[in-house]
């Protein structure tokens, strides 16, 4: 669900830069030793890494393996990841090295571990989030596609399911694009679009209703996003990629939950977001495509 992503443009809900500080997160003494061949990733970095990170920057990211690397990458694009998630799609089930590797990088200062109570069962559900030390890191990494956001810390407690959720209903569709040929290039959180939108359209909020109106639709135009009922709708996800035939192009998901009301499924179905479910599974809940029925469902009421 989204979190006010149907908004009045004027209300005043800004959301801050993040703080780019960073230290260094040491280096393990030992004898000396000849140094090991860079790893592939290694060597595409720092082949990319003029005009993008320092040579500072490389050598904090050499400390580092190539799968750390992806894992903070990863979960500093969504913000919060859930650790059982992590494991699935990072570590492919190898829960004891996603542990180990998780500890090292909580060790280094770059991520940060919680667990927390969710559901009317009180389950435990163990997220991930960036350190500000973490994500100043990550907005230097070359390997970092060009304008993709990357976050820190931990969202309000009541969103950490729907945000942690986000990351499985991403894997999902990233399935089918990556099926059908498509390469994926960026993806784009609410957090971003709010705020790019937000922050445009407070500057004509006083200029009348018809100036007001025209540059809703201008603004609404230049980020491809629906007018419906007078307002911009804001998916919860924006996967953008490469097709088959080398054009860009993009998809906007929705996660839908048992907060959902009709008024507000029927305003997203009209937006033409692609919907996503929870569905119930024996170990808690998880993103689910939901298929072509649920649109056509809730058009209908």
């Amino acid at each position: 669900m989204s979190r006010g992503n149907d908004f009045d443009e004027r209300d005043d809900d800004r959301i801050g830069e993040e703080d780019r500080s960073v230290r260094d997160p040491g280096r393990t003494s030992g004898t000396a030793q000849q140094p090991e061949r860079p790893s592939p990733e290694l060597v595409r970095i720092e082949r990319r890494a003029q005009g993008r990170g320092s040579l500072r920057t490389i050598e904090k990211l050499s400390r580092l393996s190539d799968r750390e690397r992806r894992t903070l990458r990863e979960i500093g694009r969504f913000r919060t990841i859930a650790t059982d998630a992590l494991t699935k799609h990072q570590y492919t089930g190898m829960a004891g090295a996603m542990r180990k590797e998780i500890a090292r990088l909580q060790q280094h200062g770059l991520l940060q571990r919680r667990s927390i109570s969710v559901g009317k069962k009180r389950n435990t559900l163990t997220i991930v989030a960036l350190t500000k030390e973490g994500a100043r890191l990550i907005r230097e990494d070359p390997s970092l596609p060009e304008k993709q956001a990357v976050y820190a810390g931990f969202v309000k407690p009541a969103e950490v399911p729907h945000d942690a959720a986000i990351y499985e209903m991403y894997q999902a569709e990233a399935a089918e694009i990556q099926a059908k040929g498509g390469k994926i290039r960026r993806i784009v959180l609410d957090y971003e679009v709010k705020k790019e939108v937000y922050s445009k359209l407070v500057r004509v909020q006083d200029s009348g209703a018809l100036e007001y109106a025209r540059r809703q639709q201008e603004i609404a135009a230049e980020h491809r996003l629906p007018l419906v009922d007078g307002r911009i709708v804001l998916p919860d996800l924006r996967i953008e990629y490469e097709n088959p035939e080398g054009d860009l192009d993009h998809v906007d998901l929705e996660l839908a939950t048992e907060h959902y009301h009709r008024g507000h499924m029927a305003v997203r179905a009209r937006a033409g977001f692609k919907m996503y479910g929870f569905v119930s599974t024996s170990r808690g809940r998880r993103a689910k495509w939901e298929g072509r029925e649920l649109s056509a469902a809730v058009l209908s009421l």
